[in-house]
């Protein structure tokens, strides 16, 4: 049996990953950790110690859609698809930030699939970032931090920021939408490219110094300060 978690709220989705598992060892199951690259001979080898012993096992991988992707047929794939219909067999895939549209071959083989979508707040809290508009981004920002986790939004603001560049270059890959093209090229209209370059690279230095513990301030105090300068 496979399920996957995914969805690009990480947080959320992170948060249902370590439901699972604990569902799983309240039901006496043995968690294990496997590594992508070998991940069909650790099944294969513990599967064999279970049947001698009896014990119950729940494998947890992360991005199994590193590898299972494409129409090609391999050796990998038909491995999983195999686990995923064998009952003996819990498999558990955690697909960080990724949408079901962005892994669809592993949505078609789950067994169960979880899908932590954003809330459409956090979209419009995007839309609203653009140069004299700090008030209302501000006021937006505070007001879903009451019910979003603030990196959740960090990350998501980041990955709009880099998209809006991209408008602005007009490099968007082909895999956007064409409604989402469109929005992304009228909000990148609003900003110049060299300030959108600098909004990013200081979103860089925030991340950079949170990871680090390098800032005295939180999360959402270095973001207000940044949003300062470049929305004021």
């Amino acid at each position: 049996m496979l399920t996957v978690i995914a969805g690009e709220d990480i947080v959320a989705s992170r948060k249902k990953l370590l439901e699972v598992k604990t569902d799983y060892v309240s039901k006496k199951y043995n968690p294990v950790f496997l590594a992508l690259s070998n991940i069909l001979d650790e099944i294969k080898i513990d599967e064999q110690e279970v049947n001698l012993f009896g014990d119950s096992s729940v494998y947890f991988i992360e991005n199994l859609s590193k590898k299972y992707n494409g129409r090609q047929k391999t050796v990998f794939k038909d491995s999983i698809v195999e686990f995923s219909k064998n009952r003996n067999i819990t498999l558990v895939d955690w697909e960080a930030g990724k949408s079901a549209y962005d892994i669809s071959g592993l949505k078609r083989i789950a067994t169960t699939f979880i899908e932590c979508k954003p809330s459409k707040s956090i979209f419009e809290l995007l839309d609203s970032c653009y140069p004299r508009n700090l008030k209302t981004f501000i006021k937006s920002y505070r007001e879903l931090t009451l019910t979003q986790d603030e990196m959740f939004i960090f990350i998501m603001l980041v990955k709009h920021i880099r998209n809006l560049i991209l408008a602005k270059v007009d490099a968007l890959p082909q895999s956007i939408k064409p409604w989402q093209r469109s929005k992304l090229t009228h909000q990148s209209a609003l900003w110049t490219e060299k300030n959108l370059v600098s909004f990013y690279d200081g979103l860089a230095k925030i991340d950079i110094a949170l990871k680090t513990g390098a800032s005295s301030y939180s999360i959402g105090q270095s973001l207000e300060l940044l949003l300062c300068y470049y929305v004021r």
